[in-house]
């Protein structure tokens, strides 16, 4: 059993700040997130995915329908913003994500045309495959761009790649190319390999580790990346920890409480998707994002498909009250921060109180909301399969939108008053 509960009491205000208003505190100072892409060939049911975990400071993310121009899309955005998706796919069938890698900075970056986020826009409303996407990488490259990213794109054909971007140049890597991905799929952090970077390379190794397993024992799946990859914590070695987490960090920490922030999941991750692609000849309207909005350790997925304005609890007047209540929740997981002078600005530390996530007896968070999230899966992908064999039904699409958000909406609640009565006992 666990002994001597560690229980805050005097850094509440420190707390809020770190979790509310992360920028001022920020261990990362930028976006930087784990990212890959598997092939058809590299997947348990043949369909292509690519897949973020988003590191951030803008913690308020939403999922927004944009019809601004020649296709339309969902994807997750900041909330409030509208013109720079993070992650997302459109009604053809075309999905792209990024991760920042600034390595890529040393080919320029002082193009004409527009930076990471809304060169994505630009791409989901234009582009309808993957050939269409290289297409505006060659314009672009003509003035230059002010892009330092690695762009992660599959289409309704089953194409499936990596595109490391800069100034006026890109590298194509081809998931379908066995010389370029033997066994189907790619990974990368925040360094690109014409880059030189390291940036992230913990989580680059830890990503590795988890998908060539996924891979090797029943090829990969949308359901392994986002209970497993998404939500993997490790030590300081780079070993995967098993929770609840039965020792001290440090001698000074409370026991119970671990340090994540070289971990996939992270203080930092504000959000999550996995973006399932289609069989050829299947209907691009059932490419399905899978999502998370705030931390996942404190999330449930949701479906989402390109087909119209997605339920208030995703996309709200402010902000999406999905992510309001994970944002909650963290905040009572993560409630140890230790603050301490970085090279150039003071910095925080902060853990995550494993015995709120599962403890001894499996009671805990997940006890709560992995259910819950179990029942939204297999529902969805009955529903998905009945799509693909009767057609498309946008309306029951919406609806069924809604109930997922509305059933996790309820558990999340509940877990975090569960969660706030345990902090009074």
């Amino acid at each position: 059993m666990r002994s001597n509960r560690f229980r805050v009491v005097s850094i509440s205000f420190i707390v809020f700040c770190c979790i509310c208003y992360y920028p001022l505190f920020a261990y990362q100072t930028f976006e930087e997130c784990t990212v890959g892409v598997a092939s058809g060939r590299a997947t348990l049911d043949g369909r292509p995915l690519i897949w973020k975990t988003r590191d951030a400071g803008e913690v308020d993310n939403e999922v927004f329908y944009n019809a601004s121009g020649k296709y339309r899309y969902i994807a997750v955005f900041n909330a409030g913003n509208t013109t720079s998706p993070w992650m997302g796919v459109n009604e053809k069938g075309f999905a792209i994500l990024n991760s920042l890698s600034t390595d890529l900075s040393k080919y320029g970056s002082n193009g004409e045309f527009v930076e990471n986020g809304t060169f994505m826009h630009t791409a989901l409303n234009m582009c309808a495959n993957v050939i269409e996407f290289q297409s505006l990488l060659d314009r672009t490259n003509i003035k230059g761009r002010k892009t330092c990213a690695n762009y992660f794109v599959l289409d309704a054909s089953g194409a499936a790649a990596i595109f490391e971007t800069a100034n006026n140049v890109y590298w194509k890597f081809d998931a379908m190319d066995e010389e370029v991905a033997p066994d189907g799929y790619l990974l990368r952090t925040n360094f690109a390999f014409n880059g030189g970077g390291t940036g992230g390379i913990e989580r680059y190794r830890r990503t590795t580790s988890l998908v060539k397993d996924f891979y090797n024992t029943d090829k990969i799946s949308h359901k392994e990346i986002l209970r497993t990859q998404m939500r993997d914590f490790v030590d300081a070695e780079n070993n995967p920890i098993e929770l609840p987490f039965r020792q001290n960090w440090v001698p000074s920490s409370p026991h119970g409480y671990v340090q994540c922030n070289k971990s996939i999941c992270r203080p930092s991750s504000v959000s999550a998707a996995v973006i399932q692609g289609v069989l050829p000849g299947e209907a691009p309207l059932l490419s399905t994002m899978w999502t998370m909005l705030g931390q996942p350790t404190a999330s449930i997925t949701i479906p989402y498909w390109p087909v119209g304005v997605p339920s208030e609890l995703a996309d709200g007047e402010k902000t999406a009250p999905l992510c309001d209540i994970s944002l909650k929740i963290k905040s009572l997981l993560f409630d140890y921060v230790i603050m301490e002078e970085g090279e150039r600005t003071r910095t925080s530390q902060m853990y995550i109180d494993t015995y709120k996530i599962k403890d001894e007896n499996g009671n805990g968070v997940w006890e709560i909301i992995f259910p819950v999230e179990d029942i939204i899966l297999e529902e969805a992908e009955k529903k998905i399969e009945m799509w693909r064999k009767e057609g498309v039904n946008t309306e029951e699409m919406l609806e069924i939108e809604a109930k997922f958000a509305s059933k996790a909406y309820k558990a999340l609640e509940e877990a975090y008053k569960r969660l706030e009565n345990s902090n009074k006992t």
